[in-house]
């Protein structure tokens, strides 16, 4: 059965399979129905004849109780009754040549009605004993099933035909509701499939109403500008990444070509290999961070910090700067105000780490090793306020709004060798948006501030 179902349901259309499915049921509610109706009509004739049985004997018994000697009257029309006197002779009897032959096995049957079947007919039959000082009579009446079973097989006829008829009916319009249901949905199908035949970037339009079928045309949509999204940003990054690399590709093609040019000479040959090899180096770190800045913006959900672990980056992050410093005239340190036992924050420690790395490694170069950063971590409202402040010669105010942009540098005159690749800022841009965080910079008259704040949640 199972096996059938797997192979046939399939291959059937939603309103075909439900079309099915309400046939089935509606098939089974209406044949119980029908059949408890019938047994309900059947209980009611039955306890009808046993009654109008009662009846018919019920004037006999009582004139024989009172006068057993008076004359006995001739039984009404259409009454079936036999009279046996205490010596066993029938004295009066209008029941069927087929009874009168049982007419001894009918004595001992009881007040009860029971169903006597004959070869002609079938009859509902009770035997009542009359008690008097002369002996005991016996009233045995009988009335015909005949017209009740007609009548129950007549029912169950008509019951069928209804039943098969509200069967096709309740199908049909299953067929046809769930069509009229379904038609939206067909035309949303229709609808993306010309969207997508055409290329088109439209939305698919959501139909009016608060029902699943506008619930779904806003979940597809919702979808298609995730992917959307998803397409652009890998064509940016492709055409990005192609005009940065241009550059680098072509300086180091042309200090191996110097290499050679340069083989005569050894000192020369060592500087044009170490060019070519710093030239490698940077395109090294260019690729490495373009695949980061993909992975990141890829990624939809980040593991959670906590408080203490949010801690140790910061101090893991400055004993790294301090350790990587070019000169004694270059300060870093980290300030802890507060704590969070309880709290847990949308970023990873992997991606905290890399965060801070990147603001302390822009203002470590922007001040030339000269100078210091501050690295700070503290509560603020209801998540936490990270910033690092240095004593560099801050960003130009125009360039502010375009920092977090792919391959920005403040200085467009200067090489992408001395300004950076101009992914490190987006790489923390990138970082702070999937924790659902916020981030600003700012020029201090003394250098330059970042503050990023990070959204708080209890588990």
């Amino acid at each position: 059965m199972n096996r059938l179902r797997r192979i046939w349901l399939p291959a059937l259309s939603i309103r075909a399979r439900i079309t099915v499915g309400s046939l089935l049921v509606a098939t089974v509610l209406f044949s119980t129905a029908a059949f408890f109706f019938r047994l309900e009509v059947q209980s009611i004739l039955t306890a009808t004849n046993e009654t109008m049985l009662r009846n018919d004997a019920e004037p006999l018994i009582g004139e024989l109780a009172a006068n057993p000697t008076e004359a006995i009257e001739s039984p009404s029309e259409g009454q079936l009754l036999a009279i046996i006197d205490p010596d066993g002779v029938v004295r009066k009897s209008s029941l069927p040549r087929s009874l009168d032959r049982q007419i001894t096995a009918l004595s001992d049957l009881g007040p009860d009605p029971q169903t006597v079947n004959t070869p002609a007919a079938t009859y509902l039959v009770s035997a009542t004993t009359v008690t008097v000082p002369s002996g005991d009579w016996l009233v045995i009446a009988a009335r015909s099933q005949q017209a009740p079973t007609l009548l129950l097989d007549e029912l169950t006829g008509v019951l069928t035909l209804g039943t098969l008829i509200l069967t096709i009916g309740f199908g049909l319009a299953s067929w046809l509701l769930t069509g009229a249901a379904l038609r939206p949905v067909t035309r949303l199908r229709e609808e993306a499939e010309s969207l997508s035949a055409t290329g088109s970037s439209a939305r698919l339009r959501v139909p009016a109403g608060k029902d699943e079928v506008s619930r779904l045309a806003r979940t597809l949509n919702d979808f298609i500008e995730r992917l959307r999204r998803g397409v652009d940003r890998e064509k940016q990054i492709v055409s990005d990444a192609s005009h940065e690399l241009r550059t680098p590709l072509a300086v180091l093609q042309a200090q191996l070509e110097l290499a050679h040019l340069d083989s005569g000479d050894a000192p020369a040959l060592e500087r044009d290999i170490r060019d070519a090899s710093a030239t490698a180096g940077r395109l090294s770190r260019l690729a490495t961070n373009l695949l980061e800045l993909s992975k990141l913006e890829s990624e939809q959900t980040p593991p959670e910090t906590d408080w203490p672990g949010l801690v140790g980056e910061v101090t893991a992050s400055v004993d790294r700067a301090r350790i990587v410093r070019e000169g004694h005239e270059l300060e870093v340190v980290y300030r802890i105000d507060g704590d969070d036992p309880v709290g847990y924050y949308g970023i990873s420690s992997t991606n905290m780490g890399q965060l801070l790395d990147n603001l302390i490694s822009n203002a470590v170069t922007a001040m030339s090793g000269h100078g210091s950063v501050t690295v700070s971590l503290s509560r603020s409202g209801v998540g936490a306020l990270i910033t690092v402040v240095d004593t560099g010669p801050g960003l130009p105010d125009e360039f502010i709004p375009l920092a977090f942009d792919r391959f920005s540098r403040p200085d467009s005159s200067r090489s992408s060798h001395s300004g950076g690749s101009g992914l490190g800022l987006a790489i923390v841009h990138a970082i702070v948006e999937r924790a659902n965080g916020t981030v600003q910079l700012r020029n201090t008259g003394a250098g330059l501030a970042v503050e990023i704040r990070l959204p708080r949640h209890i588990r």
